[in-house]
């Protein structure tokens, strides 16, 4: 299957060089195109003590990879860090919010034979640690025949991925069986996992990275951003996570009605921030007023526009309600256990496949609310907003089932160690 993989990336170069020139005329694209090809790798030997090389896909990934990079870097303060990510919004969040606990951020390879090579031998590391997801064959085929150990961490199988993984087992089946250890989110990962035929004994289940929200992201007392702050102390702030084209139009209709009997607020963070101007013309079209998080004033509008990265975890704190996006639409759903950690009663859609055994417990524990649609949304958030004790109870118990998922990071660090 690998020979297979390569053969058609080496007919599919053409296309490439093609695109090329296209791409290098971007400014923007240039320099983390150039990188992803091994453009400023420092030299073999650059880097000091033992080198762990930590990468995510993208904006994600990285938030759940945080936790784990502040508590490596507390346990390793003599060892090098690297870490990497995949997308541009990823990159970008990793050189904020990640940078000042690692020793240097960069793009993440193309999965070309020549430059993986290329990476591993300038990087040299001595343990490569995945997040949650981003599988490339030659790079993890490479990083064996280096006698590198590869660790998947925050491992997570929807049902959705499943099927896909079965469709093409030939192909994943070795491939995953080239991690040294694998470290899932649930025991129903870890269970598809072995099914998948990777041996058991390299399979854990450690819970969710993303459960640990780290004390100075938000200390107590802190105020929300300006463009929240306006508001009067009465008025609830409904925030919407993470939110898909097709659920924004329910949302926004909700608030619509809403607003004509309560006082409150309704912020949406769409899933791609791109989209930000495309939802203000939305809340436009259901007649509501609306400014983005960056203009710093909401100046008496109805509805605010999260146009940031990485900001979305700590807005939770302030919300009094939370929907998570990506559920009212075919998507899968979006994590709900950041707003869980803030102690935020919880909405959510029919579709939280992804996330199908934190949505579950949630459930189980009265800590969240499973809407069908539009109308049930709507009565669903009437409940909330009449009921302070709802809210309030409801916001409780997301946080104890949050704290369920146990000690996430000092189990990820006793495995890690056992590899260095």
């Amino acid at each position: 299957m690998r020979l297979a993989y390569n053969t058609v990336q080496l007919l599919s170069a053409p296309l490439l060089l093609l695109a090329l020139p296209v791409l290098l005329c971007r400014p923007s694209k240039r320099r983390k195109l150039l990188q992803r090809f091994g453009s400023g790798l420092p030299g073999p030997g650059a880097y000091s003590g033992r080198v762990i090389w930590i990468h995510a896909l993208s904006v994600g990934e990285v938030t759940s990879a945080l936790p784990l990079v502040r508590a490596l870097r507390s346990e390793l303060p003599h060892d090098t860090i690297i870490f990497s990510a995949t997308t541009t919004s990823g990159c970008d969040l990793a050189e904020t919010r990640v940078a000042p606990f690692v020793d240097n951020v960069i793009a993440f390879p193309v999965d070309i034979l020549p430059v993986v090579r290329h990476f591993i031998k300038r990087i040299a590391p001595d343990l490569f640690i995945l997040v949650e997801t981003d599988f490339w064959p030659n790079l993890l085929y490479e990083l064996s025949a280096a006698s590198v150990p590869a660790v998947l961490v925050n491992g997570r199988i929807s049902a959705r991925s499943m099927r896909s993984y079965q469709r093409f087992a030939p192909l994943f089946r070795p491939l995953f069986n080239k991690f040294d250890l694998l470290c899932m989110q649930t025991a129903a990962s870890a269970a598809a996992m072995r099914q998948l035929g990777v041996a058991h004994d390299k399979v854990r289940t450690l819970g969710n990275l993303k459960c640990v929200v780290p004390e100075s992201d938000r200390a107590p007392g802190s105020q929300a951003p300006p463009a929240l702050s306006g508001r009067s102390p009465e008025q609830l702030l409904i925030l919407c996570g993470s939110t898909h084209p097709g659920e924004e139009e329910m949302l926004f209709a909700c608030g619509q009605t809403l607003a004509r009997r309560h006082d409150i607020h309704l912020a949406l963070a769409p899933r791609r921030i791109e989209r930000s101007g495309e939802l203000l013309r939305l809340a436009a079209q259901f007649g509501l007023s609306a400014t983005l998080l960056t203009q710093r004033s909401t100046a008496g509008t109805a509805v605010t526009i999260i146009d940031t990265i990485g900001d979305l975890a700590a807005l939770y704190g302030f919300a009094d309600i939370a929907f998570i996006g990506g559920s009212l639409v075919p998507e899968g759903g979006h994590n709900p256990l950041e707003a869980a950690r803030e102690s935020c009663p919880i909405l959510f859609g029919p579709h939280m496949e992804d996330f199908a055994e934190i949505s579950d417990e949630l459930l189980a524990c009265q800590a969240a609310f499973q809407v069908r649609d539009e109308k049930t949304l709507l009565t669903t958030l009437e409940q909330l907003i009449q009921s302070p004790d709802l809210r309030r109870t409801t916001g409780l118990r997301s946080l104890e089932c949050a704290r369920h998922q146990g000690n996430v990071i000092d189990s990820h660090l006793a495995l890690i160690r056992e590899l260095l």
